[in-house]
């Protein structure tokens, strides 16, 4: 059986006493050397930031949620944070899983315009 992993991996028959600089000797036949990409500058202009902002900003909601007070150890009270509208024909909204509450929430999305 060790005869067959031998042709499969291509062994060159060396004996024990070959084997530490025989496998660094593949290990080195193996590699490659990758050079790091050069160098650019950054391409973006203004104009390329005033497309994109005007993009993205209309999926940019800030939501107020207003919780009962569920728990003894928790208050009761309004608090504001930011998200993103996912999709907009079902009205899914991401944001951060601190800003959701346990219990019943009134929550408002308010958009840019």
């Amino acid at each position: 059986m060790g005869d067959q992993v031998e042709e499969r991996l291509g062994s060159d028959g060396l004996d024990s006493s070959d084997a530490a600089g025989g496998a660094s000797g593949k290990a080195d036949e193996l590699c490659m050397e990758i050079d790091p990409p050069p160098l650019q500058e950054n391409v973006a202009t203004a104009e390329d930031w005033r497309r994109a902002i005007s993009k993205v900003v209309p999926a940019v909601v800030v939501l107020r949620t207003t919780a009962c007070r569920s728990f003894d150890t928790e208050s009761a009270g309004a608090s504001y944070a930011t998200g993103f509208i996912v999709d907009k024909r079902r009205g899914i909204i991401l944001t951060n899983r601190h800003v959701v509450k346990p219990g019943p929430v009134v929550a408002e999305a308010m958009f840019l315009n």
